[in-house]
């Protein structure tokens, strides 16, 4: 009997501190979520800085939701900018704002 209840009190802290674990991991990801816009763009500041030309007409660009394939997305978007002749940093501003929904996290 006390072999038992020695038994089912190491359970009672294995569950307690797996329940913490889980809270704390949970809070982790809220903290992670609550990142702002900026802090989670993976573009540098002077990216977003660069002013665009306004002779530049931008063309229309697929959105890439996470859900087909990166690479072809990555090929389309290429193909429209190579034909404006587009420098990089507007490249790279033009390749973020096509990103919707899960591809943002």
């Amino acid at each position: 009997v006390v072999e038992i209840r020695r038994l089912q009190t190491q359970i009672a802290a294995i569950e307690a501190e797996r329940v913490q674990e889980k809270e704390k991991a949970k809070m982790i990801s809220e903290e992670e979520e609550g990142e702002s816009v900026m802090d989670a763009q993976p573009l540098a500041q002077h990216l977003w800085d660069t002013q665009v030309l306004e002779a530049i007409k931008v063309p229309h660009l697929p959105s890439f939701d996470g859900k087909t394939d990166p690479l072809e997305h990555l090929m389309a978007v290429g193909t429209q900018t190579a034909i404006i002749n587009a420098p990089e940093h507007l490249k790279c501003k033009l390749l973020a704002g096509t990103f919707k929904e899960a591809a943002l996290r």
